[in-house]
């Protein structure tokens, strides 16, 4: 899966379950998810059971943090970075 494509999912994702029709065409990659309020505790953990359920990735434990949900480029960026390493792994076993 290519960063683009998670970014896009999770674009849909957060639209589809998090905010009203019309703040749909305010969200962008940049928008800031945490600190405007669309994402908080409860929807961080809904949005973690996405990303492990239907995109198949992991955000360790170590990265579940505030910068890591600011917004949706920062949340396909470390989901690249952390998928990297373990389909090297994958490819050595």
């Amino acid at each position: 899966m290519t960063e683009e494509e998670i970014r896009s999912a999770l674009k849909e994702f957060i639209e589809q379950e998090f905010l009203q029709d019309d703040e749909h065409a305010a969200l962008t990659e940049t928008t800031p998810l945490v600190e405007s309020g669309v994402l908080d505790s409860l929807r961080i953990a809904v949005l973690l059971g996405f990303i492990r359920d239907r995109l198949g990735l992991a955000v360790p434990l170590a990265r579940i943090d505030a910068r890591t949900f600011a917004d949706i480029g920062s949340m396909a960026r470390v989901l690249i970075e952390t998928a990297e390493p373990a389909a090297r792994e994958g490819a050595r076993g």
